[in-house]
């Protein structure tokens, strides 16, 4: 048995032997010379530019903005506070409760209290954060508002004494009954607020879009309460402790001012609503049949004098052909596919270049048509800051540039 062992041990060494060995010797050679197949390029530059506005939301902003910027004026923000079970439970007979206070936070460690906004209360829905804009507060007044007043400001620093982030604390002991009504069941918990002189001062502050979930920087209420808990029929303990109330909901109330429809830039803006249309020369018969589109790149140019290295769009197909003359609309009537087409870019070397390969490939396919594409500013942009195509460069024209191998 052992010499058999030995045996095919070694012949299993032989067959592992001229295994290897064919394998290093027999590769296999592909000449792929012989195949149809060609790599081409096509540049297309007939491409069309237009414009228009909506009338522009900052619910998604990850800032609160109050005053006035680059000649926008943003008059009021709203903020809304979850409804919770600690709002009941305050009234309950064993519980007193010590503190309340609203809480905004600012990264500008220079804040006084002479500069920021007064706060005020009212117990009905007055705003959608994604869709509330400055046409639904038209001669809008909050005179009629519960009047809180201007916070505390607190500067916090880290252990080396380094500013961290700025508080603005409020405090709200004076409408706790307001807060924890039981009887009104259509109780909404929104606050306002609103600069003393908004034309000439201006306060940026985070947004609960400032941090995923609820987070440190979000908008809030701030509970610290007694307790007092029986532990049997002749003994109580005090509990002391606290609870923190997050927003639903905050918004910025911008007014884009006057709009000429005569003189609309080529260009975008979140915080004048300034959006831009593209058309491409491009169908299924642009390129032969059955290429494959190895790259795509649409090339953007931009007037580099007036705009920021971060900044962001977003360039989606359209979906749905839309006849109209206006360019100017309360909510925007181009609708874009979205996934998978929808595509972010950053300003490259004073364009913005935008991968169209998927799409493209589709049309040629018969999957998809070409409408056009609508391109808008990332709403986490600076909603004071705009940019303009330039279109009239000799030496920088908007381009698509394709690269596909032809069957």
């Amino acid at each position: 048995m052992k010499s058999l062992f030995f045996n095919m041990n070694l012949l299993g060494v032989f067959i592992l032997s001229i295994s290897s060995w064919q394998c290093e010797d027999n590769r296999i050679e592909a000449d792929l010379s012989h195949l149809p197949l060609s790599i081409d390029t096509v540049s297309v530059d007939s491409i069309s530019f237009s414009s228009y506005r909506v009338a522009p939301n900052l619910g998604s902003n990850d800032r609160l903005y109050l005053g006035t910027k680059n000649s926008l004026d943003v008059p009021l923000a709203f903020i809304g506070i979850n409804d919770h079970y600690y709002w009941e439970n305050s009234l309950d007979s064993t519980v007193t409760v010590d503190s309340l206070h609203f809480i905004l936070y600012s990264s500008d460690s220079l804040l006084t209290q002479s500069s920021t906004p007064n706060l005020f209360f009212n117990s009905d829905s007055q705003f959608n954060e994604s869709k509330s804009t400055y046409l639904d507060f038209v001669g809008y007044s909050i005179a009629d508002w519960e009047s809180i007043g201007q916070p505390n400001v607190i500067v916090n620093t880290d252990t080396s004494g380094i500013f961290t982030y700025t508080e603005l604390v409020w405090d709200i002991m004076s409408i706790d009954s307001m807060l924890t009504d039981t009887v009104d069941s259509n109780l909404i918990r929104n606050f306002a607020i609103q600069l003393i002189n908004s034309d000439t001062n201006f306060i940026e502050l985070f947004s609960r879009e400032a941090t995923s979930g609820d987070g440190p920087m979000d908008p809030k209420v701030k509970m610290y309460y007694r307790q007092n808990i029986e532990i049997d029929e002749d003994s109580t303990f005090l509990d002391t402790a606290n609870v923190t109330i997050y927003s639903f909901g905050d918004i910025s109330i911008i007014d884009p001012g006057p709009i000429d429809t005569e003189s609309i830039n080529l260009g975008l803006s979140n915080g004048i609503g300034l959006r831009s249309l593209v058309s491409i020369s491009f169908d299924s018969a642009s390129i032969p049949e059955g290429s494959l589109i190895r790259k795509a790149l649409l090339s953007l140019p931009i007037d580099t004098s007036g705009s920021s290295d971060g900044y962001n769009i977003i360039v989606d197909p359209i979906d749905e052909s839309v006849d109209t003359a206006d360019v100017v609309f309360e909510t925007d009537p181009y609708l874009g596919i979205g996934y998978p087409y929808r595509i972010s870019s950053d300003i490259e070397n004073g364009m913005f270049i935008i991968s169209l390969k998927s799409f493209l490939q589709n049309i040629t396919l018969g999957n998809e048509t070409n409408l056009g594409f609508k391109v808008v500013a990332n709403e986490k942009n600076d909603p004071f800051e705009s940019i303009n195509f330039d279109i009239e460069n000799e030496s920088a024209k908007p381009i698509l540039e394709i690269i596909y191998v032809a069957n």
